[in-house]
């Protein structure tokens, strides 16, 4: 095990998951000021993509992504939770965006999903994963060959360190390094 690797398990072992309960702060219009979901995963997503939101929670990216892939696409809102997934079957009936949508409730030690993916988003997220060498290793059975997988996560939970070696397991278990967005977000293929 490296330096980095026990780092990582270190810090991964705070792997709160964040609560259904706080749905309204994850989902709001000052949120998509600031980050907003299509100028995010637009550069991405074509129309008729398969398209993954990992820990989708409400669905702040989930609509969004649903719009990009348009009616011949799909999007597969993958979250722990199903308070959120239920958030987002409102949220996506009431933008007439269900049709693309399916829903998909995750265990806490594997996502469980089969479909292949053109585009995968794990947005603040990584660090929640109780096991992150499983979950890059299930991410990457799950990518299309040529497929993107962005990584974004928060400052003010992840450190540097921990991001870097979050990277590298990344990177060994068969991720490339398309892009570094600085800060801590990362486009893998």
């Amino acid at each position: 095990m490296t330096a980095k690797q026990s780092t990582m398990e270190t810090e991964n072992q705070d792997h709160r998951v964040c609560p259904h309960t706080i749905a309204c702060m994850l989902d709001n219009p000052f949120r998509r000021l600031v980050q907003s979901p299509s100028r995010i995963v637009g550069p991405y997503i074509q129309p008729g993509d398969t398209a993954v939101d990992l820990g989708c929670g409400p669905g702040f990216f989930t609509i969004a992504m649903a719009r990009l892939v348009g009616a011949k696409g799909r999007v597969i809102a993958v979250d722990l939770q199903p308070q959120m997934l239920a958030h987002v079957r409102r949220k996506a009936l009431k933008r007439s965006v269900m049709d693309r949508i399916e829903l998909h409730q995750c265990g806490s030690e594997s996502l469980g999903v089969t479909s292949e993916a053109d585009f995968i988003l794990a947005f603040y997220m990584v660090h929640e994963v109780p096991d992150a060498a499983s979950f890059f290793k299930e991410t990457r059975t799950i990518l299309k060959k040529g497929g993107r997988l962005l990584i974004v996560e928060p400052r003010f939970h992840v450190k540097k360190a921990a991001f870097d070696a979050m990277i590298a397991l990344a990177i060994q278990k068969g991720f490339t390094v398309v892009d570094r967005k600085g800060g801590r977000r990362v486009l893998l293929t």
